[in-house]
């Protein structure tokens, strides 16, 4: 029985977080382009946030037990970032929103509510695979257990592919000007409405492979100065 409820909550865990992934590329995706799917495909994505949460709260039970390293401070600021990230898209969304919450009176402060949105968005996104890569070596050791990567073949495969997905998400992230909403210095969103909307999607995708892989590499660079330091002494 026990066996049983913790293969449901992988499961359910495994379902949550893919289907957060894609919302959050989809709501980059369809900003602007598609107003009222962008509003409900944002909804959707604080209710997957919310059940990741819940599915995961003995870590955050435990953000004041142990020691902590340079992995988990890191470990720490993304899902810090993104909880206040998160905060902040809720709160200009019921500034802007023209239609999952049209039925609220008119609020004052578009203004700092667009800017707000548009920061947190984009910096949400990279929290939120950042924090996807530094939990890479938990969703490694299960596929391992689940037997789904079972030789040395499929094994250098998958990193060729994601390694080929990040250098395209390179691309992509000039390409969609990432680094000026980063820094907030676009303040209305430019959107090329020639680009179709699955190329949009693909170009978020791989923002999102190249974010979770540099953070899952600098995980291993410091647990590898870890291991030399601990073997030195």
């Amino acid at each position: 029985m026990a066996n049983n409820a913790k293969q449901r909550r992988t499961r359910a865990r495994i379902i949550v977080d893919i289907a957060m992934a894609v919302l959050f590329v989809a709501v980059m995706a369809t900003a602007i382009v598609q107003e009222t799917p962008h509003e409900y495909l944002g909804i959707g994505l604080f209710v997957a946030v919310v059940a990741h949460v819940v599915l995961n709260r003995r870590w955050f039970k435990a953000i004041f037990r142990g020691r902590y390293n340079a992995v988990r401070v890191l470990q720490l600021v993304a899902v810090v970032g993104l909880t206040v990230c998160m905060l902040g898209q809720i709160a200009s969304s019921l500034v802007l929103s023209k239609h999952a919450f049209g039925f609220l009176p008119a609020l004052p402060g578009a203004s700092w509510a667009r800017r707000a949105h548009m920061l947190c968005s984009y910096w949400g996104f990279v929290f939120a695979f950042a924090h996807a890569g530094l939990q890479f070596k938990g969703f490694a050791r299960l596929a391992r257990a689940k037997g789904s990567a079972s030789s040395a073949a499929a094994t250098w495969l998958g990193r060729i592919v994601v390694f080929a997905t990040a250098c395209y998400g390179v691309y992509s992230f000039v390409l969609v000007n990432m680094g000026a909403y980063l820094l907030g210095q676009v303040e209305f969103a430019f959107v090329d409405f020639s680009v179709p909307l699955a190329l949009t999607c693909a170009r978020y995708a791989a923002i999102a492979v190249l974010v979770a892989a540099a953070s899952h590499c600098l995980r291993l660079i410091i647990e590898g100065f870890g291991k030399r330091n601990r073997h030195r002494i």
